[in-house]
Parts: structure tokens; C-alpha cells; sequence
């Protein structure tokens, strides 16, 4: 090497260290992946415990401050013979995580879902950044889990297994732990699934955060259409912002990075999306069904939530589960429940609701009518020289009733065709949605209105407003009078196949001068 670049090589050796003494090491705040704010000094630490466990075990405590950085965890297999433990596989074993305080886990998963394996197998490859599964059993997951007082990590066995950990974590003594948020997973199941109906949830979360990635498996028992043309991911972020956006895929495969349906697929495992199962079950009908597992994770194409986050993934009626991977700050708000162990085991019908709580009212509800026929863009010239009658009580012969997520109403989650096809949605057509404004005075209100393709807006009996069109989901603030007592609000949306493969949504929220919010109410 000349003294020329040995002299240039050492200035920006020093650069780069006079660098990261001001902005911190690689252990420094706002780094890895996800951008955590965490404590320059660790010490590090291993918790390694082997447990015969039956029933419920905490398996590791942890004061704080401090970060999981890995877990592994084995489980023993079965002893030969014991037929209800074979059966069971890695869901005869509940995880639990809790942080700090909360007496709700932020973790509560299967075992093997946790770590990516699906449908109760012992294991198949799984190699990310943030999970590792090898034979027999090997589960390792690498995401950072922080926490301020304390983590907890238990388990609940139905029966009596083996459990081996290796929990490595972070201390911080004598420093402070900034970041806010933590780390969250929560799985559910489906079986069988809606098809042409409520898509498959995976998460509805409140606060402000980042989505991490999940899992999701397949059990292939609707031959109507290919498991994919059910449709893909939907992610509803902030509806209930100023800057609402939605993120829709096409056919499902899509979503992991495959093509052509995910059919014949060779397993495979990547960095950040793959489908590391792939194979074929006979269930007693002329055709082999499909057998599957999918991943995607969130880093090199982050997803951020600042007060909420909405996600679905396309379905028809299969045996479907999923585990989804975010963090956030503020208090976990339950959307899944556990059903009964033998319904996250076995075969038995899960209906959706034994798998869900009621989600929180706080976007209103609407009535939803459709899809209308548009041809010349005739419905939407007859809604701009409509007027309410709001003399008259509102008819709802025909009408659906629609709680709104976070602000958004989503008119594909109601009228899909039943039809063949990649993610099959109405175009050309018109949805319409209507509520009613309780103003405890006379007032002007300020409306904000985020939508995709054209929409008109009737406030009572004035004028329509054409608000004009948007090729994607844009927002808009107006003002309209409102008057004491019930309101009439009225949105008609046209929707097209667009840049965002046919998301026919739109965000509302319409607050007082005083900053009082007003809900939409269906009566």
C-alpha cells in the first residue's frame, strides 16, 4: 500500500470513528433494523434453563432495563406411544412474553407458529434474519424484545414435555432505557376461513409503531379457486390521521415472492420472504391439497403506524393461521383470543369469532349499499343531482351495516364477486355509504376525507359535492355547516382496478370547532 492510501485509509478509519462516537456504536440508539432506541453499554446475559414441564412454567425473569436479543427453545418429541403429544406437535405448547407491568403478554403464540413453523409440524427449515428452525425441534428467533423493569418468558404444556432455553439478553445497568415500544406477536386460526367474505385478520393494533412481518399457513380445503385468488396482504394504516395510506397486494403468492399461484412450489427459505413448506395432504377427495407455509418481513420496505394499523390477508375457505410480528408503544390492545386447545390442535371447525374480540368503536359506524352499476359514469351524475331528504327518516331496506376500523370503511370487505380469478373485485361500479352526525349545536364542522378514484359527499339537503378523483389514497380537508341535533352524511365512490389493484376505501373524521370529534352513527 502507497503512503498515499495508507494516509487515506487511516483519515477515514477516523472519520468513521469520530462518527460513531457522536452518534453511538452499533449498539447505539436508533439502530438495527427496526430503529431502536436502546442504551450504548450492554452487559451481556444468558438465561439456560431444561425443564420437565406440565402445565404452566416460567421458564426465565429478567430485570431491567435490558433487550432479548435470541431465543432458542427446544421442545423433546414424543416419547413412542403417546399418541396425544404426537398429535399435539409444537401447538401442544403455549409461549408467553410479558414486559414491565402488563398483565397482557405482549408474545402469546403456539410454540412452533411463534418460530414460523405452522399447522402443529415438528419442523421444516426456516433461515431469516429473524428466524432460524433446524432438526429436531431447534427454534431460534433473533428479534430485539426490550424492556425497562422486567421480561418474563413462560409456557403452558398440554401434557408433559421437555423444554430447553437459551434466552440472550442485554443488561443496561445504571443507564436509561428511552424506547417505548415493544415488542408484540399474537397468532390465530381460522377453519375454515370466509370465502368471498370477511377477509382473514391479522392484526389490529392502536398506537404508534412499526409492523415487523408475519407467517402464514394454508391447509388447502376449498377447491371453488387457488388458495391465492382469495387475495394478498391489505394493510390499513392511520385512518385516522392526516395522512392515512393503504398498502393492497394481488394474488397471494405475490405477497412471499413466488409466482404462478404458489402451485408445485419447491420449499425454499429467503432473507426476507419465502415459503419454506410446500407440500400435499390427501383428505379424502380426488385431488392432492396444498400444504403450505408463507413469510414476509418488513425491513428494507419498513411499515411505521403512528396511531393504528388494520391487517388482512385474502382467503377462501381453508384451514388458514398466522402469526404477525410489530412493535408499538402505549398499552397492548387484545384483538385475538386463544380458543380451546383443542381447536388450536386438531381439525374441529374454528369459527372466526372464537378466535377474536370486538374490536373498538372508534371510527363510527356506517350503512354501506352496493355495488351500483356505473356505466358512463351515469351513478355518479345521478348522485351529484341528488338531494337528501332529511325530512324523511332514513330507509335502510337494502343497506348493510358497517363498523369503520380507524376511520377507514373498506367496500370490498362487503360485495366481492363470486368469481375465478386473481383477487376478484367490482370495477367500474359505485358503493355508497351513509351516517348520521349528532352536532350538539349549530356549528361548522371540519371534514377530512381521504379516498382513492372519485367521490361525491351530501351533507343534508345542500348541494353534492364533487370532490374529484385521486389515483391513490389522498386526503382532503372541508368545512360544512352542521346542524343541531342529527346530521345526514352521504359518500358515493366509484372504484377501478387503479395502481392499488381495486382498494375501493375510504378514511372519515369530522370533528367540532372545538376539536370534539363527532362519530358517524347508523342511526
Amino acid at each position: 500500500m502507497s503512503l498515499v492510501s495508507h494516509r487515506r485509509l487511516s483519515g477515514l478509519l477516523l472519520a468513521s470513528a469520530i462518527f460513531c462516537h457522536l452518534t453511538g456504536s452499533a449498539a447505539a440508539a436508533g439502530t438495527g433494523p427496526f430503529q431502536l432506541d436502546l442504551p450504548e453499554r450492554p452487559v451481556s446475559q444468558r438465561v439456560a434453563r431444561v425443564e420437565n414441564v406440565s402445565g404452566k412454567k416460567v421458564l426465565a425473569t429478567m430485570e431491567g432495563p435490558g433487550c432479548i436479543r435470541h431465543l432458542q427453545i427446544i421442545i423433546s418429541r414424543p416419547a413412542i406411544g403417546d399418541v396425544s403429544v404426537a398429535r399435539a406437535g409444537s401447538r401442544g405448547v403455549i409461549l408467553r412474553i410479558y414486559f414491565d407491568d402488563s398483565e397482557v403478554p405482549q408474545v402469546e403464540s403456539p410454540l412452533g407458529d411463534f418460530f414460523g413453523v405452522m399447522h402443529g409440524l415438528d419442523w421444516y427449515p426456516v433461515n431469516t434474519e429473524f428466524l432460524s428452525v433446524k432438526a429436531w425441534n431447534a427454534y431460534n428467533c433473533y428479534f430485539e424484545m426490550p424492556f425497562a423493569k422486567r421480561a418474563r418468558i413462560e409456557v403452558e404444556v398440554n401434557g408433559s414435555r421437555t423444554v430447553y432455553l437459551h434466552a440472550d439478553w442485554h443488561h443496561y445497568p445504571e443507564q436509561e432505557l428511552k424506547e417505548q415500544r415493544r415488542f408484540c406477536a399474537r397468532w390465530r386460526r381460522e377453519n375454515p376461513a370466509q370465502a368471498y367474505g370477511e377477509e382473514f385478520l391479522l392484526l389490529d393494533a392502536v398506537g404508534a409503531g412499526q409492523l415487523v412481518g408475519f407467517i402464514y399457513g394454508i391447509r388447502l380445503r376449498d377447491d371453488k379457486a387457488r388458495w391465492s385468488h382469495g387475495g394478498a396482504d391489505q394493510i390499513y394504516i392511520d385512518g385516522d390521521s392526516r395522512f392515512p395510506s393503504v398498502i393492497r397486494g394481488t394474488g397471494g403468492e405475490d405477497t412471499f415472492g413466488t409466482s404462478y399461484g404458489g402451485t408445485q412450489h419447491p420449499p425454499e427459505t429467503h432473507l426476507y420472504a419465502g415459503m419454506p413448506h410446500y407440500s400435499y395432504e390427501e383428505i379424502g377427495r380426488p385431488y392432492p391439497a396444498q400444504h403450505l407455509v408463507g413469510y414476509r418481513f418488513f425491513t428494507k420496505d419498513s411499515i411505521r403506524f403512528e396511531k393504528s394499523v388494520h391487517m388482512r390477508f385474502g382467503s377462501m375457505a381453508n384451514d388458514i393461521s398466522g402469526t404477525v410480528y410489530w412493535y408499538q408503544s402505549g398499552a397492548l390492545q387484545p384483538f385475538t383470543k386463544l380458543p380451546a386447545q383443542a381447536k388450536i390442535e386438531g381439525d374441529q371447525e374454528l369459527k372466526r369469532e372464537e378466535s377474536l374480540v370486538p374490536l373498538p368503536d372508534d371510527g363510527g359506524t356506517w350503512w354501506a349499499r352496493g355495488p351500483l352499476d356505473n356505466p358512463d359514469d351515469r351513478a355518479i351524475q345521478s348522485a351529484l343531482q341528488e338531494r337528501l331528504n332529511i325530512a324523511a327518516p332514513f330507509d335502510n331496506d337494502g343497506w348493510k351495516a358497517r363498523q369503520s376500523y380507524h376511520g377507514f370503511i373498506e367496500f370490498n370487505h362487503l360485495f366481492r364477486p363470486h368469481e375465478k380469478g386473481v383477487a376478484t373485485h367490482f370495477t367500474g361500479k359505485v358503493a355508497v355509504a351513509h351516517c348520521v352526525l349528532e352536532a350538539p349545536r349549530d356549528l361548522t364542522a371540519k371534514l377530512r376525507i381521504a379516498w382513492d378514484d372519485r367521490l361525491v359527499l351530501h351533507v343534508n339537503d345542500s348541494e353534492p359535492r364533487d370532490l374529484g378523483t385521486h389515483d391513490f389514497l389522498r386526503p382532503k380537508e372541508i368545512e360544512v355547516p352542521l346542524r343541531k341535533g342529527p346530521n345526514q352524511v352521504r359518500v358515493t365512490l366509484t372504484n377501478t382496478t387503479g395502481t392499488n389493484h381495486g382498494a375501493w376505501a375510504f378514511t372519515f373524521q369530522a370533528s367540532a370547532p372545538d376539536g370534539t370529534r363527532l362519530l358517524p352513527k347508523v342511526k
